[in-house]
């Protein structure tokens, strides 16, 4: 039964692997090809994967070292993989390689409860009444409440991932603080973040407002995919062009850095871990970082960091990774 699921599952995959290489190569007529949902899933992951891939790749100093790797190495069969064993070598050092990732399949469910929360390190995923999946980060909470009329969940803490199922005579609405994303059927993310609110669109187009009496002027936009909203207390909002697929791998279990500033990447990992990183002497070196971890594998980061030539591990405990700058 074991290797009969397996095969099914791997069978997928190559099915999603083979629409998604026409997707990218083929006539423009496939994209209207309807898709199995598990095929659909399957494909929505792997765009991911090729998005990052692409990303990673495409960075200047992988560029830099592919080429370097060429001039040392004259070894035409082997030319054509160079690229990718650059790539890896450089963005992965101390990482699981990129591929179907394990480490625990999400939780999948119906949620008629009120309420659903995970703790650190978790994710969740449900199926709520309405058909619409909600993915839920590492501690994160929702309470859902569903009529005849409209369809209500609120975040109350991290961050939640929502593909809504169709219903124009129910909008759906996330309340996060005080502010109201409103969706009929798309795709997106809400996050709560040290006082923000950040929502970022993967399909179609929600509409956001807030409801904060204490303003004379509420602000409002309407964001189509590709777009990011961060919302902020002292009522500055702004909008940017993001790549939606790079910036929500984290419903696969990866954080994806591309140049991200080392101090934010470490308050991003320490999110999914109890074993949190931290510096010797409270700040994180000015450097930028580049790669895919697993999301809560603190020691690869430090690891990574260490061989970048950052900082150094000086102690490891159950609770807490301590490096110290160079």
């Amino acid at each position: 039964m074991i290797r009969l699921l397996r095969s099914r599952l791997g069978d997928r995959r190559m099915r999603a692997a083979g629409r998604l290489l026409d997707r990218h190569t083929g006539p423009e007529d496939l994209l209207d090809q309807a898709v199995p949902s598990l095929d659909e899933e399957a494909m929505f992951e792997m765009e991911r994967l090729w998005t990052l891939t692409g990303a990673v790749a495409g960075d200047p100093r992988i560029r830099a070292a592919i080429e370097d790797d060429l001039a040392r190495f004259q070894r035409p069969p082997m030319r054509r993989f160079a690229p990718i064993a650059a790539a890896l070598a450089l963005s992965l050092t101390g990482i699981a390689s990129l591929a179907w990732f394990g480490g625990g399949t999400p939780h999948i469910a119906a949620a008629p409860a009120p309420g659903v929360s995970t703790a650190v390190g978790q994710r969740k995923r449900m199926t709520l009444a309405d058909a619409t999946s909600v993915s839920l980060d590492t501690d994160s909470e929702i309470a859902v409440s569903m009529d005849e009329k409209a369809r209500n969940v609120m975040l109350r803490r991290g961050r939640a991932y929502f593909k809504v199922t169709k219903d124009p005579h129910r909008p759906f609405i996330v309340s996060a603080g005080d502010k109201r994303i409103r969706a009929v059927g798309t795709a997106f993310e809400v996050r709560i973040d040290k006082g923000e609110v950040i929502v970022t669109v993967t399909e179609g187009t929600v509409e956001v407002t807030e409801r904060n009496p204490g303003r004379t002027v509420a602000n409002a936009a309407r964001i189509s995919a590709g777009t990011q909203l961060v919302t902020q207390r002292d009522n500055d909002w702004s909008i940017r062009h993001i790549d939606a697929a790079q910036s929500t791998t984290w419903l696969i279990g990866r954080l994806s850095f591309v140049d991200e500033p080392l101090a934010k990447a470490v308050d991003e990992m320490n999110r999914y871990s109890r074993q949190k990183l931290a510096f010797r002497d409270g700040r994180a070196p000015d450097e930028r970082i580049l790669g895919v971890f697993r999301a809560g594998d603190t020691l690869a980061l430090a690891q990574a960091i260490e061989l970048n030539g950052f900082a150094h591990i000086i102690e490891v405990t159950p609770d807490r990774i301590l490096v110290a700058a160079d």
